[in-house]
């Protein structure tokens, strides 16, 4: 980003104001300076001096500079047991500065010997993400100092080592250093140091960084940004949660890797991302990605960049993603907009025109026959869909510039649409007595097309009407065919269908027939017991639409936010699912259900009610890699419960929790339900097996409750902590029978796929 004009007018007549090294500055009005050495009465005897930081900036009128002496200065007091929280929906704030035009100078070449400090994060003296600094301002400079959260990190302060203090906790959180909420941000020799989601006031509409040092883990950094000169520790995988706008770039900067990971990326989320003349250190072996999965349309740039003082290309499993720069002066980001990034389009139908300053454009080799593009004079292009296959493709289109610029629009372009299949052989609903089972034959004249259609079985005590399930029924699988189970006794099973081809819409939903489920099994006295008694699912059948049915045989699909979620203000929306199922990201492998909104919950009762003993088993796998489950310790947990009564909520289960406690791990607790209220019965483990291929083994055989939980991932080389749980508890035996999986973490990013249930009953 090149440095404007404006921040110019701002910067060099404020630099020109930094006294010499040993001399005092001039001060008045708007020249203060703060010196923590000083006593209260030191401080009062001159006038524009203090002792105190936050009131100095107190004094502080539309412009200002403060000058700061060496000293560690609390933006909060440490001490403090007070648990901040945020007004109004934002975080909580150290300070709130309201100002024009405001300077902030270290006087001491040093920026290690100012101190601008607090402790506090989420969870660790504060409910939300701690935040040192709001800024509320035009234009901001600070130099010659550093900027700290020692939520986790130690403050080790050696000009006066009785001002050092140790970290609040090792386990860590979210502490922020600060926003700013203006027009112009420079940083010239500052030390940012925190954790996770660092801030190094973040927000301004352009942002500087000259000769400064960040000390962070994940979604950290300011993606809006210059970084010239800087030197950047990472302790996580991807210092930036995503770029936007512009991006960011890096100019003669140094990358250090300072935990074990192999897999580095710079951003969760691709954006505009420029390295020019950079230098990355991490252990042999290691792989620079721009994006765990970068969109096809991310373009970023790169100039003599090395890893380990050895040529890399960045992402280089997905180059089409990196244009090497050669010869870029780098005064300003190498950034070309383009007024899409994504689009879908079906021949026969839509047409999309693209704007970008690029003079070229082009069509990503080998898919120029599914679209034509054509110039509309100035920064336009039309492009038509012109896909004559089977199947849609997925390409990008790009415009260029001669000097290397880039920018891309991904598109899906679809063939045209066909008429929905006919049928040529009607649907007939099938059942067989000997293997307890339903299905439906039928052939549609598909004419080169896939097979889309849906099934989906309904079960009812009524006669439905001929278009649709009766009032009374609630929808129990998906797909062709139908296992019958005891549940389906003294019901009718109905079958419905709606045609659809891969190039066609669906068709409205069609009745194939329905069946006395009593007619079609056999006989109770010759059912085979255990089978009767077992559950297997892989959830892949489970129709996903709200369902609050707690009949025995019927599963619960829906949403709950249970009490001890009170202090946490999130809610979920009951005309939207809950669960969805698909492929996951990250750690979730595969295909499998996944929480939609936050409370997401499955419960389900058996037939025959009353057992004695039940084992479940749940495969899964949390979508974060590091072991910590969940978006953050607010209250984020899973419990999966047995014996369980889904009526009153009571019974008992294993809680899996992200606590403040560890940042790579969960706590692992025997819980006791009692009508929705829940408490301990076992000693917390906490421990790192919460990743991916993990299984969750429950029983309760008599008065004995056990647990045990292990992966397939291995342990993590520097953790001490358990890589299994076991755990057992001695209860009052209960004759319930149902199960339970409740859900309080956020989505997204922070989900656990379910791939397969297993239950015993006896």
């Amino acid at each position: 980003m090149r440095l404007s004009t404006a921040l110019l007018t701002v910067v060099l007549p404020l630099l020109a104001l930094l006294p010499a090294s040993g001399q005092r500055p001039s001060l008045d009005g708007r020249h203060l300076l703060v010196d923590g050495s000083l006593s209260d009465t030191e401080a009062a005897r001159t006038p524009y001096v203090f002792n105190d930081f936050r009131q100095a900036l107190a004094h502080v009128a539309d412009s200002a500079t403060l000058y700061i002496k060496p000293w560690v200065y609390w933006v909060d007091n440490p001490d403090s047991p007070k648990v901040v929280t945020g007004v109004n929906g934002h975080e909580p704030f150290g300070m709130t500065i309201r100002a024009q035009k405001l300077r902030l100078v270290g006087l001491s070449a040093d920026a290690r010997d100012v101190v601008l400090a607090s402790q506090r994060g989420q969870t660790q003296g504060a409910v939300g993400n701690f935040t040192m600094f709001n800024f509320l301002v035009d234009t901001l400079a600070v130099e010659n100092l550093t900027m700290g959260n020692y939520c986790n990190v130690d403050l080790d302060y050696r000009l006066r080592p009785e001002l050092s203090r140790p970290r609040r906790s090792d386990a860590i959180t979210q502490a922020h250093v600060g926003y700013v909420r203006g027009r112009l941000m420079r940083a010239r020799n500052v030390r940012f140091v925190s954790r996770l989601n660092l801030n190094p006031l973040c927000g301004a509409d352009e942002s500087t960084y000259d000769s400064c040092h960040f000390e962070c883990t994940d979604d950290a950094l300011n993606g809006n940004a210059t970084y010239r000169h800087c030197s950047i520790d990472l302790y996580g995988q991807k210092p930036f949660w995503s770029t936007h706008g512009r991006g960011a770039m890096f100019v003669d900067c140094d990358f250090y890797v300072k935990g074990n990971n192999r897999e580095m990326a710079f951003m969760k989320q691709g954006g505009p991302l420029t390295l020019i003349d950079c230098r990355y250190h991490a252990p042999d072996s290691t792989y620079i990605a721009w994006a765990p999965y970068p969109q096809p349309w991310l373009r970023c740039y790169q100039q003599n960049f090395t890893l380990n003082g050895q040529p890399y290309l960045i992402g280089n499993r997905q180059p089409q993603n990196t244009v090497v720069l050669s010869g870029y002066d780098a005064m300003s980001v190498p950034y070309m907009a383009i007024s899409r990034h994504e689009a879908r389009l079906l021949t026969g139908k839509d047409t999309l025109v693209l704007h970008s300053d690029a003079p070229h454009w082009r069509v990503q080799p080998g898919f120029e026959r599914y679209v034509t593009v054509s110039a509309m004079g100035g920064d336009s292009v039309r492009i038509v869909p012109t896909n004559n296959s089977n199947d849609e493709a997925s390409f990008c289109v790009e415009a260029y510039t001669d000097d290397s610029l880039r920018a891309a629009c991904l598109l899906t372009v679809s063939p045209s649409r066909l008429p929905t299949p006919a049928f040529k052989t009607k649907p007939v609903l099938r059942t067989d007595r000997q293997t307890n089972r339903a299905w439906v034959d039928y052939e549609l004249d598909l004419q080169g097309q896939r097979d889309e259609s849906e099934v989906m079985w309904w079960r009812s005590l009524g006669i439905e009407a001929p278009g649709a399930p009766d009032t009374h029924s609630v929808a129990v699988r998906k797909g062709t065919g139908y296992p019958f189970t005891m549940a389906d006794h003294y019901h009718r099973i109905s079958v419905y269908m709606r045609r659809k081809g891969h190039r066609s819409d669906f068709s409205a939903w069609e009745r194939v027939g329905s069946v006395g489920a009593a007619d079609n099994i056999m006989d109770a006295h010759r059912w085979d017991k255990a089978r009767s008694r077992q559950l297997d699912t892989d959830f892949s059948h489970l129709p996903l639409d709200w369902q609050e049915s707690r009949d025995p045989g019927f599963w619960v699909v829906d949403g709950y936010k249970p009490a001890d979620t009170a202090d946490y203000p999130w809610t979920f929306n009951r005309s939207k699912p809950m669960w969805t199922y698909g492929e996951g990201f990250n750690g979730a492998v595969g295909r499998g259900l996944l929480q939609a909104q936050r409370g997401a919950r499955l419960m389900y009762t058996p037939v025959g009610r009353y057992y004695e003993n039940m084992r479940m088993t749940l495969e899964v796998d949390p979508t974060k890699t590091a072991g910590q489950g969940f978006g953050s310790a607010t209250g984020q947990y899973m419990d999966v419960c047995l014996k369980f009564n889904t009526h009153t909520l009571t019974g008992f289960g294993l809680r899996i929790e992200r606590t403040p406690k560890q940042a790579k791990a969960v706590d692992f607790v025997l819980v006791e339900y009692d009508h929705g209220k829940v408490r301990p019965i076992s000693q917390a483990v906490t421990a790192t097996c919460y990743r991916t291929g993990c299984t969750i083994a429950l029983s309760v055989v008599d008065t004995v409750f056990k647990a045990h939980v292990e992966t397939t991932t291995p342990k993590p080389a520097d953790s001490t902590l358990p890589h299994s749980v076991d755990l057992e508890a001695t209860i009052t035996p209960n004759h319930e029978s149902g199960l339970a999986i409740q859900h309080t973490g956020s989505c997204g990013e922070s989900t656990t796929m379910l791939h397969r249930l297993k239950v015993t009953w006896e």
